[in-house]
């Protein structure tokens, strides 16, 4: 008995939430509880002018989640997780890694009506994108607000055809003193048939904040994106897509931000490599359009290890190529 609370105790303290693979560290009497983690470096240099290759601490993840029926049709979930990535490369303060917790929510799951989680986690969109880089994908859609937060509500479906999700993100401070105060709801839904997986996102934040010219600006910020792919040929994967991300400043001239984003990727798997490429487009109201391209080639030493290569570049002014090359490990 006493291992057995030891073995459950310790991780919940460390947990942490992006790995895929997972440990069941206890699974009896309706309650499951699960250890994952993920260690990731790499040696990198970014597109752009004067950079230069740094080691890089990518990806430090430990998480825990349990879940625990309830009754036949419902169970209760808890999750944790804790990332320790490490900004020392990149500041002028070095570090040796700052631990952050990421994730800590609660909710219900039901086979029948899906997944509902309050707490602090990531919202619907930050699952959007159809890249299949590692890191330089510089000119595909990205949205200009934040995609995780404390006060976070989110539901997920999916019946394996049809499937969906709606979340809100409120950051209130529990005051009602008129201040504005960043509110985000957004929603995917797709649908799968043959060999094809489309879905659409859409997103929306009121009285958000963004960096126009380094100057923060008062925004309300609306975006979508639709993405399909495409996996009818033998060991090929094809996906494109298309986005909005439009920002108009509260107060002030509309449409600060404008952009149309555009994205093809493309990958061939042979026994435990993969070679992927990828072109993106970003094509502003404002300003100059820009072209990126990224090539990559992975080995898989196992299900849960790999290692890969990346190089990328885009048409902008003072642009040099960038690359990268890392190993990951998980469990």
């Amino acid at each position: 008995m006493k291992k057995t609370i030891l073995a459950m105790a310790v991780p919940a303290l460390l947990a942490a939430g992006s790995a895929s693979a997972s440990i069941n560290l206890y699974d009896a009497d309706g309650v499951k509880v699960d250890l994952s983690g993920a260690a990731e470096v790499q040696y990198f240099q970014d597109i752009g002018n004067d950079k230069d290759g740094m080691w890089r601490l990518d990806d430090g993840d430990l998480a825990v989640n349990t879940e625990v029926a309830v009754s036949p049709e419902m169970s209760v979930l808890a999750g944790m997780s804790f990332e320790f990535e490490s900004e020392e490369a990149l500041t002028k303060n070095a570090t040796n890694g700052n631990v952050e917790n990421k994730e800590l929510f609660v909710g219900f799951k039901s086979d029948s009506f899906g997944q509902i989680t309050f707490g602090r986690q990531y919202l619907i969109s930050d699952d959007s994108g159809i890249t299949k880089d590692y890191e330089l994908s510089k000119a595909s859609f990205s949205l200009e607000e934040t995609s995780h937060g404390d006060q976070v509500a989110k539901y997920i479906y999916d019946n394996g055809t049809l499937y969906g999700g709606v979340s809100t993100y409120q950051k209130s401070d529990g005051e009602d003193d008129g201040t504005a105060e960043l509110s985000i709801v957004d929603a995917r839904l797709g649908y799968r048939v043959a060999d094809f997986d489309v879905r659409g996102y859409y997103y929306k934040a009121d009285d958000g904040n963004v960096k126009l010219n380094g100057t923060p600006t008062d925004v309300d910020v609306t975006a979508y994106q639709f993405e399909v792919e495409y996996a009818g040929i033998e060991n090929v994967s094809l996906a494109a897509s298309y986005g909005n991300a439009q920002a108009d400043a509260i107060g002030g001239a509309n449409d600060v931000i404008n952009t149309d984003a555009f994205s093809l990727a493309a990958d061939y798997t042979m026994g435990n490599t993969t070679f992927a490429a990828g072109w993106d487009r970003r094509d502003p109201e404002k300003g100059d359009n820009v072209n990126g391209y990224y090539a990559n080639v992975t080995y898989a030493l196992h299900s849960n290890a790999k290692v890969y290569a990346e190089i990328g570049d885009t048409n902008a002014d003072n642009a040099d190529l960038g690359y990268v090359a890392g190993m990951e490990v998980k469990f």
